[in-house]
């Protein structure tokens, strides 16, 4: 079903009663348990449900807040709630007596009813120093300086948490950076991240070493939802919940999910689809591609996928036409590049064009049965946005540059920094998927012209990892600078004279300024050309007009501090940069109203929504929709850049 730009599907039966599960016979251990200090073992409830929230990156604030939000709803008769955090020492902890390193809980109730307002107050302080004293749950173990980018580290609080915590279904959330194929959970105290195949080690061990089968894992992170992802996981656990596209550190709204997951089992345990599909409703404003994947169902669409890409190398398809259909098939992260992130796309889009349009028989069928067996395998999913209206629940790592492949014919290198050690995960090993990629893979034309400058292909290769390691730090300074020039576009406003910025005189700042004016500039263009040629989106072209109209009105600014002729138009250039968002989102939310005002007059809305209610309606869709200005950039960048 599409209503505007939300496209959400579901069974058209969902269970809503408790069901008798079928035995899961425990996994044969292949080593003996290892001994574990879970002290006194709780009474085995219907649920239980491990938070494992990595705040050991940007995230450490999401992660706390996170854990503080929880305790608004805890644990309860039917549910079992605990987890492990960490948050890594941050400057002002001996100010604000903030603990930092990894910690165990219970989580309890905080002692208040659960507020969707409060939640939300909570989320947005959460950068607050001194959040950490907040947390009211008792702490189960101190975990010191533990690794939170290892596998070995959610093997172990897994382990102990359904050790601990017995009951007949389990669920695990994880939260934290992940980057799909190129990493899961990052931890930056450590420099360390769990590929795809520790994942799914670190789950075969708790499943042999407890006899448990995860009923359902939520990865709270970005390019989750994957073929890849999924084949590592298929045996070990059932429900696979999580994102196809990239997810900030709060994507999933965890305490609204866990206390409605709590008022559903109140009467009654409620089967582990039931969980998973009301999990998915309470996400379903979110921005970006959701969905459930039945892993039980995978190990059929791996073989499915697997005959397509046998059927595509079979029939000699050009290099050219494979090249073109992964091109235009749905992404995520923006158009394909030199590094495995930039590269998940939509798994049944991609057969869909293949069955549409290549020619030849075999290789048609087997589209329609890949087609078919991964919309057996999801159970629901929801797309919220234009950027990814052709998005269908479940992504496969395709870039069009695989393994930086060169037209010449030079081989695929594959190793960590050209495929992400995608040769090493199980899905490459067990099918012929990467041996297609290495077919469809030509270069960039910014690959291609630093060549014909004379570099060779290790020089091109270090190229890239300079502008890798380098471009945070650029952003940063560009970012930097477009503060400064705020602060003397405020100044310009009242008439008052040029002021330094932090380490920066009045000179430099306004030069800074007029820097970060033009960069702010080019993201606007960057977004309406995005906007008119990708995204074909009226409202998305707006947007980036009024971001161009309020850098333009900072360079003028700035620029009248230094520049005779400009100086009559500083006070109003001033006041048009600090106009110029309001504008834009006031524009936004009625941009947002009038389809929802569309929607109702031609019947596909609710025609007794009052007005009241449609203007918050229209703010929370304009508030909650994905920031599409970083995938702009990436779609029209690496387009050359590759």
């Amino acid at each position: 079903m599409k209503v505007q730009s939300l496209t959400y599907n579901l069974p058209q039966t969902t269970p809503v009663a408790s069901t008798p599960a079928q035995p899961t016979a425990p996994a044969t251990p292949t080593e003996p348990a290892e001994p574990m200090d879970v002290g006194e073992i709780a009474a085995e409830k219907d649920w239980t449900v491990l938070f494992y929230l990595n705040g050991n990156n940007a995230t450490s604030s999401q992660a706390v807040s996170a854990m503080r939000q929880l305790e608004f709803v805890g644990s309860g008769d039917n549910i079992h709630m605990a987890a492990q955090l960490s948050r890594p020492k941050a400057m002002l902890d001996r100010w604000s007596k903030d603990w930092n390193g990894v910690r165990r809980y219970e989580i309890k109730n905080n002692g208040q009813e659960f507020n969707a307002g409060a939640v939300v107050i909570d989320g947005l302080t959460g950068f607050l120093p001194g959040k950490t004293k907040g947390i009211k749950s008792p702490t189960l173990q101190d975990m010191g300086d533990a690794d939170m980018g290892s596998a070995k580290t959610l093997e172990e609080f897994l382990q102990w948490g359904i050790t601990k915590f017995p009951a007949k279904n389990t669920m695990v959330v994880m939260q934290g950076p992940s980057e799909g194929v190129s990493g899961m959970m990052q931890d930056v105290v450590h420099d360390s991240k769990m590929t795809v195949a520790e994942l799914g080690q670190a789950f075969k061990n708790v499943h042999e070493k407890t006899g448990k089968k995860i009923d359902i894992l939520a990865l709270n992170g970005s390019a989750t939802n994957s073929l890849e992802v999924a084949n590592e996981l298929k045996d070990h656990a059932k429900y696979l919940v999580g994102s196809q596209g990239i997810q900030d550190g709060q994507s999933m709204p965890v305490a609204m999910v866990m206390n409605e997951i709590a008022n559903i089992n109140k009467d009654g345990e409620r089967d582990a689809l039931a969980v998973a599909q009301y999990m998915l409703l309470m996400n379903s404003m979110a921005p970006g591609a959701l969905s459930i994947v039945d892993l039980d169902k995978i190990g059929p669409a791996k073989e499915a996928w697997d005959n397509l890409a046998k059927s595509l190398i079979g029939a000699g398809i050009s290099r050219d036409q494979l090249h073109d259909l992964l091109d235009r098939t749905q992404d995520f992260q923006g158009a394909s590049k030199n590094e495995a992130y930039g590269n998940s796309r939509d798994a049944i889009h991609f057969a869909k064009l293949v069955k549409e349009e290549v020619a030849d028989e075999k290789v048609k069928a087997a589209a329609g049965q890949a087609i078919e067996s991964l919309e057996a395998a999801l159970q629901g999913d929801v797309a919220n946005g234009k950027q990814v209206e052709e998005a269908n629940g479940i992504s496969v790592f395709a870039p069009t540059n695989y393994g930086f492949m060169r037209p010449d014919g030079t081989p695929v290198i594959k190793d960590g920094l050209r495929d992400a050690d995608y040769g090493k995960t199980n899905f490459a090993q067990e099918t012929q998927w990467d041996e297609l990629l290495g077919g469809a893979a030509q270069d960039s034309k910014l690959n291609n012209t630093m060549k014909k400058l004379g570099l060779s292909e290790n020089g091109v290769d270090k190229a890239h990892g300079i502008y890798h390691q380098h471009i945070g730090k650029v952003n940063a300074a560009l970012g930097f600078a477009g503060m400064a020039g705020y602060m003397n576009g405020l100044n310009a406003w009242r008439g008052a004279p040029a002021a330094g910025f932090l380490f920066l005189g009045a000179q430099s700042a306004t030069y800074a300024g007029v820097v970060g004016a033009g960069n702010d500039a080019l993201k606007g263009v960057t977004r309406m050309v995005n906007g008119a040629t990708e995204l074909k989106d009226g409202s998305e072209v707006a947007q980036g007009a009024f971001d161009v109209l309020g850098a333009a009105a900072k360079g003028v600014a700035n620029l009248s501090y230094v520049v005779p002729a400009l100086k009559p138009y500083g006070e109003t250039a001033g006041m048009l940069m600090f106009m110029s968002p309001w504008l834009r989102n006031i524009y936004g939310v009625y941009d947002q109203y009038k389809s929802i005002k569309d929607g109702i007059e031609l019947g596909v809305g609710d025609s007794k929504m009052p007005v009241a209610q449609q203007w918050g309606s229209a703010a929370m869709q304009y508030y909650g929709k994905q920031n599409l200005q970083d995938h702009a950039e990436r779609s029209l960048w690496q387009k050359f850049a590759g």
